[in-house]
This record gives structure tokens, sequence and C-alpha cells, in this order.
């Protein structure tokens, strides 16, 4: 029986200034055409995903850390925050002077009126790596998850217990930002509803990360890989590793799996 795995894309299929390097897309590609399953597992919301990526061909999509999950065109899981949550997190970032960052079903929200220059450069270096304009804050809607730009990591739990603990914050050092999601969704409990729903062993599932938020999920299948360029913590967490994902690491794991020619 076919085997299935699960791709991270930001620092694992996608590279910043790069894109998605060729020779990531031919081993996915292969993968596929010798009966295997690919799903992309990503933070990214969908409005935050260009639509080239829609028609690669996956068999599923875990989108907003497992706030929507899919498989064969079948929806397992969806959840969208209310428009009270929504405005609480916009008043409150706001109170804070934190950038913020809505990602939607349709598009990512920024707040046009803040000027500092490291959010203006978030926004451009988000815009150019999603491949998408982002829209005003004031437009947001269909929001599952949200981000907290230049904020003291401590700072989230104040946000979560005024939300009621419905959300849960992941402090990304890189990039000194914390991501919300809804509590209790995470890639790994996506992947458990896609191995149920689709009859596929856990002994037969795979999935590559680089991210903080990818722990749960290379600890949670049977064969878990960190890219060479992902964080200590993952790198820590993964039984294998492969190379940086701009040094063909897609493709070297999956050849030394025997996935793939």
């Amino acid at each position: 029986m076919g085997k299935i795995v699960f791709f991270d894309i930001d620092g694992t299929l996608h590279c910043p200034g790069i894109g998605i390097p060729d020779s990531a897309m031919k081993a996915v590609k292969q993968l596929m055409e010798n009966g295997h399953k690919a799903v992309m597992c990503t933070g990214r919301s969908k409005g935050m995903m260009p639509e080239s990526y829609f028609q690669m061909g996956f068999h599923g999509m875990i989108l907003g850390g497992g706030a929507y999950v899919e498989y064969e065109g079948k929806v397992l899981h969806h959840e969208l925050m209310t428009e009270k949550e929504v405005q609480t997190v916009i008043d409150w970032g706001k109170k804070q002077d934190i950038g913020i960052i809505l990602e939607g079903e349709h598009f990512g929200y920024y707040e046009t009126d803040n000027h500092k220059d490291y959010y203006t450069k978030m926004t451009a270096k988000t815009e150019r790596d999603c491949e998408t304009v982002m829209h005003p804050i004031e437009e947001a809607c269909d929001i599952p998850k949200w981000t907290y730009h230049h904020m003291e990591p401590e700072k989230r739990f104040e946000i979560q217990e005024i939300l009621e603990n419905k959300y849960i914050g992941t402090f990304h050092a890189p990039a000194n930002s914390v991501e919300f999601l809804p509590a209790g969704v995470s890639k790994a409990k996506g992947i458990q509803w896609i191995l149920e729903d689709a009859g596929i062993a856990w002994e037969d599932s795979y999935a590559f990360g680089d991210s903080a938020n990818d722990i749960s999920m290379v600890q949670y299948v049977h064969y878990g890989v960190a890219m060479g360029n992902a964080v200590p913590e993952l790198l820590e967490a993964a039984k294998y590793r492969t190379e940086p994902a701009d040094e063909d690491g897609i493709m070297l794991g999956l050849k030394r799996f025997g996935l793939i020619d």
C-alpha cells in the first residue's frame, strides 16, 4: 500500500527568495506518480496560499496549523474565530502597540496605519513569500488564526486568558512573533484525522518540517524529518534529518526512504 507524506511549506517546500526549488517540485510529482499520497501541512491559512500551490495535485491539506483539514476533497475540520474574538485581538494588539497580522480564508489582513520599520518590512516580506496582497485589517473576515509581531512571549498568556484560553500561542524566535491557533488543533491532530479518514496506517506516515510548529507533526508520524535549516528545538525533536530546503533537502530525504528514485 502507498505511503503518505506531510509537507510543511515555509522553510521546507518553500525557500525565501527562491520559492519551491525545482528539485522539490520534481520530487513531490514523482512521489505521487509512485502511488504515494502527498499532503500540504502548513501554518498558513488558505488566504495566504498562492493559487499555484492548489494546482500541484496534493491529495489533501492541513492549513492554519490544523484549523482547516481537507483530504481528497472532503473537509474533515474547519474552525473560524467569531467577529467578537477578532475585534478583541485587534483592540488588544493595538493597545499593546505590537504588530498584528490576521490570516483569513480569503486574504491576509494588516494594519495600514502601522508604519514602524519592522512592521512594514515584515508585511512586505510576507506578501513576497506568500505571493499575495494583504488587505486592510478593517476588512477582516473568516479568520482562523493570527500572529502578533514584536511581542514579548510572556504576554501571550494575557490575551489567551482574555479569550478564555480558546487559543494558544506559539513563540517563533527567528521571526520574533507569536502565532495563535485554536486550542486543541495542531498539525499532528490534522494528520490524525487524515490517517483515520483515509484508512492509512501510522506506520506508513512521513512528515518534513523546519519550524517550532512542526514539532508535534514530526513527533506524531512514524518518520519525522527535520530540514537541515530547521530551528534547534525541531532538530532535537525529530528522529531523522535531511539537507536544508535550498540544498535539495526534500528530494534527498524522499530518496533515502525509497519513496522516489
